[in-house]
């Protein structure tokens, strides 16, 4: 097995477990995993996104990003305004109730993060933190090259 391949499994196999928040779980509330991602782009963006944006982000298509975005403002996650200078343009914003979810969220992800992380010896939690900084910018730098 290459090391790309081990770090493909082994990626994959941490983060769809870390990660897996059954739809409907307390967590999520009454949101799926699909819809929870949205929220987690325009939570970490900080700043109004379009659909397009957000559909790239997630890599999926403007077609299923419009569908969860639908069902994310009719429940009222999320808040559509229109461009002042050109009404064709979507700009997409947490409202206060998916302010609250992903507050709630990140408090259970980060508690499981802690509970894993401390069953680790100190020296292995910063090897990962380095790691997954290196990680984090090679991606950014491919990101700027394309």
């Amino acid at each position: 097995m290459s090391d790309a391949e081990r770090l493909d499994l082994l990626l994959h196999r941490f983060l769809s477990t870390f990660f897996s928040i059954p739809a409907r779980q307390p967590a999520s509330g009454l949101l799926t995993f699909a819809q929870m991602r949205v929220l987690w782009t325009l939570d970490h963006n900080g700043h109004f996104a379009t659909p397009g944006e957000v559909a790239r982000s997630l890599g999926i298509t403007s077609s299923t990003a419009t569908g969860l975005i639908e069902r994310l403002a009719s429940g009222g996650y999320i808040r559509r305004t229109h461009s002042t200078e050109d009404r064709r343009q979507v700009f997409l914003k947490l409202k206060p109730k998916g302010r609250r979810m992903m507050v709630g969220f990140r408090k259970v992800r980060q508690s499981r993060l802690r509970n894993l992380l401390a069953s680790l010896h100190r020296d292995d939690v910063r090897r990962m933190s380095g790691a997954l900084a290196v990680l984090n910018d090679v991606l950014s730098r491919s990101k700027e090259a394309r």
